[in-house]
């Protein structure tokens, strides 16, 4: 194997440090915006559960009379927008004080950045093998998706977890693999479009083991909170989000296909034909290739098209980017390599610009191109051994 260039393991060292070292001055302001944070609707879902206001969790008024009572009053309400599943892992977060509780989740989420980082190093072993062992974890917290759901309270590491854990076990059981990915009903904007994409590829046991997985957690849903609760009031309460959404200060916020054709002023037409495009594109380049292969696919294509996408969600990209960036360093591509880093570290821009963040589905796109690419040249390259192969 071909040794590695000095000024190739110089930027690998450089570019995770340069990550951290730009994310620094959010990191060092993270309790003076904790009244700010997202987390104010998970603290306040849960604290509701436990204080027997289950049936309102969904409820506009009853969720801003919470949050003043218990977190502080202002202008702002944070509604909870997830299957009431979800609520009741909060509900231990309740106990606390909220600035305590507040600290405790960014400490598990830095447990959980860990425990992402262990189940991921096998999969990336040529990455890891190039330089000291800090890079891969520093790259992880150097991306400024995983690093914002830390500031902003999220839960977006959750379903990073879950999809590695996907990921590792889509080969061998893909029934299971379909019943892990269903824990992740929490965003089910985000497994929608890889759940589409599985079901184009004829991934039926996949498919099965998620509709089963998912009719549990939302079963579990019913029974905590009620089904009217849980169908009608989550339902308006998504209406209401939907409207909100479409208005631009939130808009521009969203790293999505949607965003992106609201600044060029774009119709709903261009939109649904813009999305489809990379649906088909995706399930051609997906095709004749590994479950894995697949998947790594299927979430770039998810931080693309949902309508409602939040910047804390690219954190899934992680996945893909590392294991693209392992890949390109087995084979010693270290063109491929620089363009996969340049893709990554690209978000860390829109810590100086945060009223752009809509920009960084071209980062996502780019990416998805090069994945394209990659699997379609792999496709070419693999015909004439199958034509033999068949005489």
């Amino acid at each position: 194997m071909k040794p590695v260039p000095y000024y190739v393991l110089a930027l690998a060292m450089a570019v995770p440090a340069v990550l951290v070292g730009v994310e620094l001055p959010s990191l060092f302001r993270f309790q003076s915006l904790a009244l700010q944070s997202d987390l104010r609707g998970f603290y306040s879902a849960g604290y509701m559960l436990r204080a027997g206001q289950r049936r309102d969790i969904y409820d506009f008024p009853s969720i801003r009379r919470n949050q003043d009572e218990k977190i502080t009053a202002d202008d702002g309400v944070f509604p909870f927008v997830h299957p009431a599943y979800e609520a009741v892992f909060f509900i231990p977060l309740s106990l606390l004080p909220y600035l305590a509780a507040r600290v405790v989740w960014a400490g598990f989420n830095l447990v959980l950045l860990g425990l992402i980082y262990r189940l991921l190093r096998p999969c990336i072993a040529d990455l890891s093998a190039i330089g000291p062992k800090w890079m891969p974890p520093a790259l992880l917290l150097g991306f400024m998706p995983i690093a914002f759901t830390i500031i902003e309270g999220q839960d977006s590491l959750v379903l990073l977890l879950i999809l590695i854990l996907v990921y590792r076990r889509i080969e061998s059981n893909e029934l299971q693999a379909g019943l892990l990915l269903s824990l992740g009903m929490f965003r089910f904007q985000v497994l929608l479009p890889i759940v589409a994409l599985f079901l184009l590829w004829r991934s039926f046991r996949l498919v099965a083991g998620w509709i089963a997985g998912s009719a549990a957690v939302l079963s579990v849903s019913a029974l905590v909170v009620g089904i009217s609760a849980q169908v009608q009031g989550y339902a308006r309460l998504l209406r209401e989000l939907a409207r909100i959404s479409s208005l631009w200060p939130l808009l521009r916020r969203m790293p999505n296909l949607r965003a992106l054709a609201a600044v060029c002023k774009l119709g709903m037409a261009p939109l649904v034909l813009a999305s489809l495009s990379i649906f088909i594109l995706a399930a051609v380049a997906g095709s004749r290739k590994n479950a894995q292969q697949r998947l790594l696919l299927a979430i770039t294509v998810s931080a693309v098209v949902p309508y409602y996408l939040c910047f804390h969600d690219l954190s899934v990209l992680a996945l893909p980017l590392l294991v693209a960036t392992d890949g390109a360093v087995a084979r010693r591509d270290w063109l491929r390599a620089a363009l996969v880093s340049a893709a990554l570290s690209g978000f860390s821009v829109f810590w100086f610009t945060r009223g752009k963040l809509y920009l960084g589905v071209l980062f996502t796109l780019f990416f998805l191109a090069m994945q394209a690419t990659s699997l379609w040249k792999q496709r070419k390259n693999a015909q004439p051994v199958e034509v033999l192969g068949s005489f």
